[in-house]
């Protein structure tokens, strides 16, 4: 592959805030993309407190998404309440190979109390590098820096232990003037605090390190583990049955909230490829245009097969070579009993066998227009199980296209 094809295959997205500095980022990001022949993207998150910030910075994020798009970029607007997890799920999705953000303006204390979406981005964006730039002059086009941070699965352990370690330090200064009960709703609070930000596993672990806390600092004898009186032992156990229900009720909240994502999500990507679809006419136009965005959406290498006038598949869009890399013969003789019998066949699927790929078919109706192959780029973080039904959706959506164009010539 020569650079000229390495670079084209390069896609780049700017992170469009209410900021006076994003029109600078934007024209930033246009000459990197320009000098190195790259496509990019231009997103704004909006919040679900977007409804307290002035229509004025509304409208300056909208303006900015304006001058993106007369830059050449492909503007979007999303919406969702984190918003360093709603530019990697759409640096995913899209197959983005860097971003590129400002620098934020904030205090020391803001830097030390609170999470920066930039700091998280940076934790969470796994093999996308993440630029930073100033944006404070015209002329500066390359980032300040770029980092590829190596994957954390601690961080959100680390995360609800600074919880833990704050409440006990805010405890120590209630000790002397508040009943031990307040101390209770302190801890409490530490673990609500780490259900909604880190997640079950770490809330799960504060809400016993809580009850030992309080066990060992505050019950008589203090810095013991032993207990004078056998009561405190029910107290214990209220305590930590309180703070699991909270950590396992507020987690239930964020996997409906990431359910309500996925639904969005959904809703959003089959709307794309019938908007696309709606204006291609054509078998073969049909196709290029499926294949190309379902790669995209899902990260993988995909081809279309369809059955020629003895009813014999062949592959008809896409790149062969670039899924069957090896026992062709094998492979094909999925895909003709993923055409026979109308099913889901291959890698995750009901019928399963030792292969990466995964046959879907192609169904209008009753009938069964042709087969794609798919073969995920990273089959490890490809969850089949969460993206297949959005799969199904949209192979119906490419079938009723083929069968409208097939109805159009007869």
């Amino acid at each position: 592959m020569n650079d000229r094809t390495a670079a084209a295959q390069e896609k780049l997205l700017a992170c469009v805030s209410t900021s006076d500095s994003s029109a600078r980022l934007i024209r930033s990001v246009k000459r990197m993309a320009d000098g190195r022949n790259a496509g990019w993207y231009a997103v704004y998150v909006e919040e679900p407190n977007a409804l307290n910030i002035s229509e004025a910075e509304r409208n300056r994020a909208v303006g900015h998404l304006r001058l993106a798009e007369q830059g050449g970029a492909e503007t979007f607007l999303l919406n969702g309440r984190n918003i360093a997890e709603e530019l990697m799920n759409f640096a995913r999705r899209y197959n983005v190979t860097k971003i590129v953000a400002g620098k934020p303006r904030r205090s020391l204390w803001k830097s030390i109390l609170l999470k920066s979406p930039l700091d998280q981005l940076v934790r969470i964006s796994g093999d996308i590098d993440v630029c930073v730039i100033s944006g404070t002059s015209e002329e500066q086009s390359e980032p300040a820096y770029v980092t590829r941070p190596a994957k954390s699965f601690l961080s959100d352990y680390a995360g609800g232990l600074l919880y833990l370690i704050l409440a006990n330090i805010l405890c120590f200064l209630m000790y002397p003037a508040f009943h031990l009960s307040n101390l209770i709703m302190v801890y409490l609070l530490a673990v609500m605090l780490t259900a909604t930000g880190c997640g079950r596993g770490p809330a799960i672990l504060v809400s016993c390190l809580s009850v030992l806390s309080f066990d060992v600092f505050f019950i008589p004898p203090r810095f013991s583990i032993t207990v004078d009186d056998a009561q405190d032992i029910v107290t214990f156990a209220v305590m930590l049955l309180v703070a699991l229900v909270i950590s396992h009720l507020v987690s239930r909240m964020r996997e409906q909230a990431q359910a309500a994502y996925f639904q969005e999500r959904q809703a959003a990507a089959m709307h794309g490829l019938s908007r696309q679809l709606a204006s291609t006419r054509g078998v073969d136009k049909i196709l290029t245009v499926a294949l190309q965005y379902i790669s995209e959406i899902f990260n993988c290498r995909v081809l279309a097969m369809l059955p020629d006038e003895r009813g014999k598949l062949h592959v008809t869009s896409g790149n062969p070579a670039a899924v069957f890399e090896k026992d062709i013969r094998k492979e094909m003789d999925m895909a003709r009993s993923a055409f026979a019998d109308g099913r889901i066949v291959g890698w995750g699927a009901e019928i399963t066998t030792p292969t990466e790929i995964l046959y879907l078919p192609l169904q209008a109706a009753d009938t069964t227009l042709g087969v794609l192959a798919l073969r995920p780029s990273d089959p490890e973080r490809f969850k089949l199980k969460d993206q297949l039904q959005l799969l199904v959706s949209l192979t119906k959506q490419i079938a009723l296209s083929l069968e409208v164009e097939r109805l159009s010539k007869s």
